[in-house]
């Protein structure tokens, strides 16, 4: 059986055509996927920088913020106060 591409090429010049296609669209993708890929690694560097240079005091501001939690549970603290002193730790 004989297929005809739009009446002017043959088969094996539609095979070629739509082989030269993909191959041009996986280009394109690899491209693509390799910038996307490079930006969420900077972005991965950069809060793994801040992880680290929070985490040597995460242990201490975390008993502090749950203590003040409790204050604010309690009612001696109000929300505003809580929130202003949870910025004031996290800093």
């Amino acid at each position: 059986m004989k297929v005809v591409f739009m009446g002017i090429m043959g088969p094996w010049q539609t095979t070629i055509i739509v082989g030269v296609l993909g191959f041009i669209g996986l280009i394109i993708a690899v491209v693509v996927l390799s910038n996307s890929r490079a930006k969420h690694k900077a972005k991965s560097e950069a809060l793994d920088t801040v992880v680290k240079t929070h985490s040597i005091n995460s242990s201490d501001n975390l008993d502090k913020i749950e203590r003040l939690n409790k204050m604010r549970e309690s009612g001696a603290l109000t929300q505003d106060e809580f929130e202003s002193e949870k910025k004031k730790i996290l800093r």
